[in-house]
């Protein structure tokens, strides 16, 4: 990532504007906020593209679903159970294999899956909305891009068409959670367990006051971040020595939030290797498309049509 994603009130950490990690996470907030006025079912996002799994192709078991779904083998495990408790999909023994057990949709599902995919199909259009027409194609190429810098893992086009069902290759909100995950790992290699995302995010909201110290409610705001992962945040970075919490003089009530001297040193060398986290993050892109797929991700994160403390925070 350039200069640009420097803070320039404060050389000692990125933008929240200008960091492709945090625009994802904001996105994912604003696309969990539209699934959950949208949807009627009670059916989560992740479960919606572990049924698009199920429906779209052949002989799927536990372990293809989790990987056409883009999740980790304990959180399908979880998906599952709770589809096939809500009777949306069975399990059966494959017919040339009895240690594995398939997964079918029930009769239930195809009958409720169109009215479903109607509602997912409305959250999309409700997240594109922000970008004019021209730019979506554009904005969902670069954002396949970031989701799977490996041409060779892309999500290929589903062969199975019995049940209609969005397409998770071009389905935004799907490519969203997938950039993320792509985030998270290259930040949980650069960092090794050190530091985590929504760490940095606090610390930043907290150096990027300028002369003012903030609160919790105010770094929650800033850094998009739901308020009881930034109580546990900041208790851990208390116990660590790189944040103080300070009474208010007027208003005792509220504890006031400052950065502490070894925090401060640390943070020109951690934002460096945050730095290089977005690097890797766009590794697919050029500098031209970079400096787009910011631009664009702004706008579906509405990061230019609202101030942060409107946003939906903690949906996601």
């Amino acid at each position: 990532m350039g200069g640009d994603g420097v803070a320039d009130e404060d050389p000692l950490a990125l933008r929240f504007s200008a960091a492709p990690g945090h625009l994802l996470r904001r996105a994912q907030q604003v696309h969990t906020d539209y699934w959950s006025r949208e949807i009627d079912e009670d059916i989560t996002g992740p479960q919606y593209a572990t049924l698009v799994s199920v429906a779209g192709w052949p002989e799927v078991d536990q372990k293809l679903a989790g990987e056409l779904a883009s999740l980790d083998k304990s959180t399908v495990a979880g998906v599952l159970a709770r589809l096939e408790k809500k009777g949306w999909i069975s399990r059966q023994r494959h017919p040339a294999d009895a240690r594995r057990r398939l997964l079918v949709l029930t009769e239930d599902a195809r009958r409720r899956l169109p009215e479903l995919t109607a509602g997912a199909a409305e959250v999309q259009r409700l997240l594109l909305q922000p970008l004019v027409e021209r730019d979506r194609p554009e904005f969902i190429d670069l954002l396949q891009r970031v989701a799977f810098p490996d041409a060779e893992s892309t999500v290929s086009t589903a062969p199975l068409r019995s049940v209609d069902v969005l397409e998770m290759s071009t389905t935004p909100g799907y490519l969203i959670r997938r950039a993320q995950q792509v985030h998270a790992a290259v930040w949980n290699r650069i960092f090794a367990g050190d530091l985590t995302s929504p760490q940095y995010a606090v610390l930043t909201a907290a150096a990027t006051a300028g002369t003012d110290s903030v609160d919790q409610s105010q770094i929650s705001l800033r850094a998009s971040l739901d308020s009881s992962s930034v109580t546990d945040i900041v208790a851990r970075l208390e116990e660590k020595g790189w944040i103080t919490r300070r009474r208010d003089p007027g208003d005792r009530r509220r504890m006031r939030i400052h950065l502490t001297v070894p925090a401060v040193t640390a943070m020109r060398h951690l934002t460096r290797s945050v730095e290089q986290v977005q690097d890797e993050l766009l590794c697919a892109l050029d500098a031209r498309e970079r400096d787009r797929f910011v631009s664009l991700m702004q706008q579906v994160a509405l990061i230019e049509r609202d101030p942060v403390d409107r946003l939906p925070v903690g949906a996601g």
